[in-house]
């Protein structure tokens, strides 16, 4: 049996391991990522990206911006086209922040840009190396968020959809490939129109924040005959690992048993493996297979059905 470690080895062993770990962020984002931009124009670019709207002051306190600086990095946003500034109805002193597609367009090239530059730097790396990186990390992030919990889940408001949109359109097509006009409107006209023609007393979408942030979605569908569709289920990166798409499938799956629902069904590909092995311990089997190249890269579609 090992010895218990020392609260103070403990100590030393995350700050040497923190020093360690901006050193490799500085090297990733030296000259970052091949843009005209800083890190820290990046990052405020991200954080305005996952909001429909914000605000400056929330922007410099959450990513702890002076806010004389932050202020400039708006003004170059704005001149560029990637930002647009609303006054806050609430507040005649102070303005609402919203992305253009424009801007929209450049953090999903920068996201990209930055999927393809850790993945030549891990490419010397052993495959069961790169095993024990995931793994390791998976670790820290799972007991320093426990220690720090901060994630919720509320119902969506308006102002998410943008955000429900934004997100998948820029994640499915960083880690799936998805780039294809087809999917593009496919998956704008169904949130849209699930929006559109939403139906409260049966229906629901419900969104995860972690420090109180926008971190992930699932969205429950009415498909008549007490049979619910699950849709838009996806998490941001940094809450992957902690246990968040379990609260999120286990918040869905309760809403659909209060709301009387018999069967739930949803649709994935084959590539989400980390969401098929949830979908399995909640008791959900593969109903119908089809292969599709319309996303924008060859997959193969999966039915996912379980009664409740």
């Amino acid at each position: 049996m090992k010895d218990n470690i020392k609260e103070s080895d403990l100590i030393t062993s995350i700050r040497g391991f923190n020093r360690f770990y901006t050193n490799i962020l500085g090297l990733l984002n030296k000259g970052v990522l091949h843009s005209d931009y800083s890190l820290t124009e990046a990052r405020v670019l991200y954080e305005i990206g996952k909001q429909d709207h914000c605000k400056a002051k929330s922007l410099s306190s959450l990513l702890e911006i002076d806010k004389s600086y932050l202020s400039r990095i708006l003004n170059r946003f704005e001149a560029s086209g990637l930002i647009q500034r609303e006054p806050s109805s609430r507040d005649n002193r102070s303005s609402n922040i919203r992305m253009t597609e424009q801007g929209h367009q450049l953090l999903n090239q920068l996201e990209e840009e930055s999927y393809r530059q850790i993945e030549k730097m891990i490419e010397p790396i052993e495959d069961d190396a790169k095993n024990q990186i995931v793994e390791s990390m998976a670790v820290i992030r799972k007991y320093l968020t426990i220690a720090t919990a901060d994630l919720a889940l509320r119902k969506f408001e308006s102002e998410d959809i943008d955000y429900i949109i934004a997100r998948q359109l820029s994640l499915y097509k960083t880690e799936r490939g998805f780039d294809s006009d087809t999917w593009n409107r496919y998956l704008i006209d169904g949130v849209r129109s699930f929006t559109d023609n939403f139906n409260a007393e049966k229906e629901s979408i419900f969104i995860l924040e972690y420090q109180g942030e926008h971190a992930g979605c699932i969205a429950v569908k009415d498909d008549g005959s007490h049979v619910a569709q699950l849709r838009y289920f996806f998490l941001e990166p940094e809450v992957r690992g902690l246990g968040a798409g379990k609260k999120l499938l286990d918040h869905a799956l309760d809403y659909c048993r209060e709301k009387d629902y018999h069967h739930v069904f949803l649709w994935t590909v084959s590539a989400q493996k980390t969401a098929r092995h949830l979908y399995e311990k909640h008791g959900f089997v593969i109903t119908e297979t089809r292969a599709s190249n319309e996303w924008g890269t060859e997959v193969l579609e999966e039915r996912w059905d379980t009664d409740l």
